[in-house]
């Protein structure tokens, strides 16, 4: 595991950036705000950035969580959704889970009007990437149902494949297989054919080595 790389995101935890992005209107009748309207909370520190999940840490996921919310008449939020996802669950989640703590200034006009408002979380490891293992070209066993792995593609789990997170061991073997938006038996049985799969890194490669690799389980006949 690149422990380097791991305290360095834990010490960003508090530093999840939050930045303006595009809305979109998530239910009829409603003003758009163009930003995160920080001038209305409570107090400057009534509204936190999350903590960096520690799964998140370990399999060294990033991404970018859109989130839409209202803010009702006592001053707290309502109605807050993953607009944007970041592919990873556990990244969306913590989003989620601190937003719902903000506070904001009661009786606002804001929240007679219903504006929805726009927060975007932006999960960013420190440092230049690290150099993951690569599969090992024709080592997964054939398969009725997979037609094989698309390394680092974090696009999210569709009928052409399944997105999964994963540690790769000493010996090559991918383990701590998580399969992301996919039913039980669908994930596991990529789980089964990514276990047929060896990885590598090269050593001559420069840079820090980790154990952490991502992307999709290829599907046939999508």
């Amino acid at each position: 595991m690149n422990k380097k790389k791991i305290a360095i995101a834990t010490a960003l935890a508090g530093l999840v950036l939050w930045t303006i992005a595009p809305g979109r209107q998530t239910r009829p009748n409603r003003v758009l705000a163009n930003a995160f309207p920080a001038g209305l909370l409570a107090s400057p520190t009534s509204c936190t950035t999350p903590d960096w999940p520690r799964e998140a840490r370990r399999y060294e996921v990033e991404g970018i969580t859109l989130l839409h919310f209202h803010i009702n008449a006592e001053g707290g939020i309502e109605d807050a959704s993953v607009i944007g996802s970041s592919s990873w669950k556990v990244l969306d989640d913590a989003a989620l889970a601190s937003l719902v703590q903000c506070k904001f200034r009661a009786n606002l006009d804001e929240a007679e009007r219903d504006a929805t408002f726009p927060i975007q979380f932006v999960w960013t490891l420190a440092g230049p990437p690290s150099v993951r293992p690569q599969l090992v070209a024709g080592s997964c066993a054939p398969s009725t149902r997979f037609a094989g792995f698309d390394a680092f593609n974090h696009q999210p789990t569709g009928k052409d494949g399944v997105l999964v997170r994963f540690l790769v061991d000493a010996a090559g073997q991918p383990v701590g297989i998580k399969a992301e938006g996919a039913s039980d038996s669908v994930a596991a049985d990529a789980a089964d054919y990514l276990s047929s799969c060896k990885f590598a890194i090269d050593p001559a490669m420069p840079g820090e080595k980790t154990d952490t690799a991502f992307g999709r389980v290829l599907r046939k006949g999508a």
